[in-house]
C-alpha cells in the first residue's frame, strides 16, 4: 500500500475522505461508549474547507483506507487533526503507515501535538510508539475526555 498527498479541493477526494472517515469514527463512538463524536458531523464541504494537509494510504484497487490530516500552526509547531483506518483494514499498519510517513516528511526538530480519546487505547498506544508523551487531559464535551500527547523534537 502506498501513502500519498491527497487534495482536499478536489470534490471527489474530499467525498472519499468523507466515506472513510464515518465508518472509522462510528468505530470510535462504539469504543469509547459515545453516541456522537463531532468527526461525524463532517460534510464533504467541511472537510474541504477544513485546512489541513492530508495523506492517504489506498489499497492494491486504489481505495483510500486510511487518512491522517495535520495542521502547521503558527508558532511552527504541528497538530494532527485526524487519523482515520477503514474498519475492514484494522490491524494491518495502516495507521502506524500513515504516522511513520507524517513524521518523516517534516523536520526531527519539529513540534507535533495530537489528541485521543483517553479510552481510545489502540490510538493512544500508536502515538506513544512514536515518541509522543502524554501531557494533560481536558473535556471539549460532555461524555468525551481527551489526552493531548506530544512528541518533542529530535536532534
Amino acid at each position: 500500500m502506498e501513502v500519498r498527498m491527497l487534495d482536499i479541493r478536489d470534490k471527489e477526494i474530499a467525498e472519499e475522505i468523507w466515506a472513510l472517515q464515518h465508518p472509522a469514527y462510528r468505530v470510535e463512538a462504539e469504543l469509547i461508549g459515545v453516541s456522537e463524536l463531532p468527526p461525524l458531523s463532517d460534510t464533504v464541504a467541511s472537510i474541504q474547507a477544513c485546512g489541513e494537509t492530508f495523506l492517504g494510504c489506498r489499497d492494491a484497487q486504489g481505495d483510500l483506507v486510511g487518512a491522517i490530516s495535520y495542521e502547521k500552526e503558527k508558532d511552527g509547531r504541528f497538530t494532527i487533526c485526524r487519523v482515520m483506518v477503514d474498519p475492514g483494514y484494522h490491524r494491518q499498519g495502516i495507521g502506524k503507515q500513515l504516522l511513520q510517513r507524517l513524521l518523516a516528511e517534516q523536520s526531527p526538530g519539529a513540534l507535533w501535538s495530537v489528541t485521543a480519546e483517553v479510552r481510545n487505547i489502540p490510538a493512544i498506544g500508536l502515538y506513544e510508539r512514536f515518541g509522543f508523551v502524554g501531557q494533560d487531559t481536558f473535556s471539549p464535551m460532555q461524555g468525551i475526555e481527551l489526552l493531548r500527547l506530544v512528541r518533542y523534537p529530535r536532534e
